[in-house]
């Protein structure tokens, strides 16, 4: 959608921060230049896969301020390419966590043993092709 008169979101250039990379994302998906990673996650579910479990847990192992910054930037990263490779947006996904938050009752909210278990696979996998 456009909002000003250059029919893009805004007159003032590209929005920062998360819109940008959304927007970045949804080019590449069609028009990626030659050797760009982002393609080759579009390309490689596996490999994206792979690397947003390898940075999930990073990210709960993260223990200063800074360091969580850069792990939960690599999260998003990947994450939205994932919601982009599927037309999933950021409002798409405000949205989801707008309608729980309305929710009247919730499930526990345990970890899910099953998916720590998968994600120990996958990075025990990992580990060992990468050595």
């Amino acid at each position: 959608p456009a909002f000003c008169h250059l029919h893009t979101l805004t007159c003032w250039g590209e929005p920062p921060g998360l819109k940008n990379l959304e927007l970045t994302l949804q080019r590449r998906i069609h028009e990626a230049p030659k050797g760009s990673y982002t393609k080759r996650l579009f390309d490689d579910a596996e490999l994206l896969k792979n690397k947003l479990v390898e940075e999930a847990q990073e990210l709960a192992e993260a223990d200063t301020k800074q360091h969580v910054a850069e792990e939960l930037a690599d999260v998003l990263y990947f994450a939205m390419v994932r919601a982009a490779a599927l037309g999933v947006s950021l409002d798409d996904a405000a949205a989801e966590l707008d309608k729980r938050a309305h929710k009247v009752t919730r499930r526990k909210g345990d970890a899910k043993t099953e998916r720590i278990a998968a994600a120990d696979k996958i990075l025990n996998t990992t580990k060992n092709t990468t050595s």
